[in-house]
This record gives C-alpha cells, structure tokens and sequence, in this order.
C-alpha cells in the first residue's frame, strides 16, 4: 500500500459545503441480531443532530404451502401483533430513546416499499439500516432489505455492517472513497459538512485500479492530476474547522478501502453510489459490498446527484 501523504486542504478548491441537516431520520427495524446496533448508530446520530427519530417495521408473515391458496386474514394479523410487540419491546429497552423525538410505524407491508414511501410523506433526511450478509456473491452480501433501500431511496443511507463496533462519536474522523468520475460531488458534500459541523478530520482516498494504472510516460503527472481532483472537492473554508489528508492507493477498490480503513480507524465511512445504480453495475455493487461487509464504522452511503 503507498500512500501520497498529507497535502494542503486550501489549494485549488472548487466545492462549496452544504450544510448537513437531519431533522427526520428513519431506522429501518427487522429484529434481527443486527438490530440493536443499527438502532444504537440512529440514537447518536439523532442526538447529533437533534432529530425526530421514526422506527419502522414492515411485518410480513411467514407463509407455508403452494403459494396458490389464499394467505387466511387472521396470519397477517398474527404477524402484526408480534412485530408491533416486538417493537414495544425493542423501545422499552433503549432508555437513551426516553431524551429524543420518536415513533414507530408497524405495518403489514414489504419492507423497501414501506421505507420508500415514508421517507417521501415524511421528506426524511436519513435512513439507517443494517447489513447482515453473509459473504459469498458480493452483488448479493448486503443482504436484500439493505440492497433494495440502496437502489431505490434517494436520500443518503447510513449501512451498518456485520463487523460495525459501537458507535459513540460517529463523525469523529470520516473517510470519504471516491472514484472521482461518478460519484465524488454529492458525497464531498456531506462528508465535508459533516467534518466542519463536528470539527472531525477528513480523509480523502481514490484507489486506482490495475486496469486504469496510469500511463508509465506520464505516473507523477497522472497522480498530480488526480490530487487536483480531490483537492477540487473540498471547500475552501474546511481547514478553518477540520483537519484533513488526501490519499491516493493502487490495487482493488474493496481491499484497499478496507486496508485504508483499517490504517485511520474513522468513525465514519463515507461512499457515492452513481444515481440509477442497479445490480447490473457489478464493479461499484461489488466494492460497496464488500467494504459494508468488512468496516468496522458504519458506511454513509450517497447517491451521485446534487441537491
């Protein structure tokens, strides 16, 4: 792994910051073991900022047989009652939800359209989710309720993975991965106005590839050029509130994100997806995944288009 080393965070900007609001924040609820630290990243966060935190389950019962007969009434009622129990306890249990604005929505539905039609009603903000799965097909490791909320929420999704530690300062130090190409601005922003609200330090990676290695003529040059990129994505105003590095890795995205994580140890990673992504798109899914799999901070995860 090389490094290029720290460079200066007043050269050459060209993004301005936006500021970073998160009044409404959905946590996507499945019970599973992943629950209470997905739950316990979406209690700081909203403390964080202050925000009404919505609890949501879509319940859905578990059905047996051919799958030609009618589904009886009372299953879906059944079902209902035991996610909307499990809720009351799952609440209960978290005493720090006693000092925010919350609520939980319980309702017979399929979980992504469920979470796709709140964050619309309720204009939220965030939504976070956890990840649980297993590795294997990595366009397939996300786990499908995570997956489906990716492709189809515009707003930024916060993931919290299978090996995520306790989240006590989460934007203490972010990591910001970038491909530059297509997914760098939007996710500049929030990671920028996320290190200048909370005075946390910014590290910017790009990872080249062994099929994009620049051109042996030109290597010094090719990586001035890309230091002029993501120097291109910061404010001119960040080192006024934040310190911060700029680093340029060679080998695969996924490895050499995880590698650098594990090197900075941030509370928060932060990733761009480009708008429209699908599983088709096997590179960025692959990467995404496999970097959700292995982080041990939760990954923010922002889609291409500017606001």
């Amino acid at each position: 792994m090389t490094a290029t080393g720290t460079a200066n965070l007043q050269t050459i900007p060209q993004l301005e910051t936006s500021d970073v609001h998160v009044a409404k924040l959905l946590v996507a609820i499945d019970f599973s073991q992943q629950t209470p630290r997905t739950l316990e990243a979406a209690v700081t966060i909203a403390k964080a900022f202050g925000s009404e935190l919505i609890l949501v389950n879509g319940a859905t019962p578990q059905v047996y047989g051919t799958g030609v007969e009618p589904v009886p009434i009372e299953t879906f009622e059944v079902a209902l009652d035991i996610a909307k129990g499990m809720m009351t306890e799952l609440v209960d249990n978290c005493g720090d939800l006693t000092t925010i604005k919350h609520r939980e929505i319980v309702t017979y539905c399929y979980p992504a359209d469920l979470i796709e039609q709140i964050v619309k009603d309720e204009k939220v903000d965030l939504v976070v989710a956890g990840s649980h799965g297993p590795a294997g097909m990595e366009r397939l490791a996300l786990g499908s309720i995570a997956q489906s909320i990716l492709q189809r929420i515009p707003c930024p999704t916060l993931i919290v993975g299978p090996h995520c530690t306790a989240v006590h300062h989460p934007f203490r130090s972010i990591l910001l991965a970038t491909d530059l190409e297509r997914t760098g601005l939007r996710a500049a922003q929030y990671a920028s106005g996320l290190a200048e609200r909370f005075h946390g330090k910014l590290t910017l990676l790009h990872v080249v590839e062994p099929k994009s290695m620049p051109d042996e003529r030109r290597p010094v040059l090719a990586e001035e050029e890309i230091l002029r990129s993501l120097r291109s994505l910061l404010p001119s105003d960040l080192a006024i509130y934040s310190s911060g590095e700029l680093r340029i890795e060679h080998g695969k995205a996924g490895q050499m994100i995880t590698q650098v994580a594990q090197s900075v140890c941030p509370s928060l990673l932060v990733m761009g997806i480009r708008e429209g992504a699908m599983l088709s798109d096997h590179a960025p899914w692959s990467t995404l995944a496999h970097v959700i799999r292995e982080a041990r901070c939760p990954v923010l995860v922002v889609r291409r288009r500017l606001q």
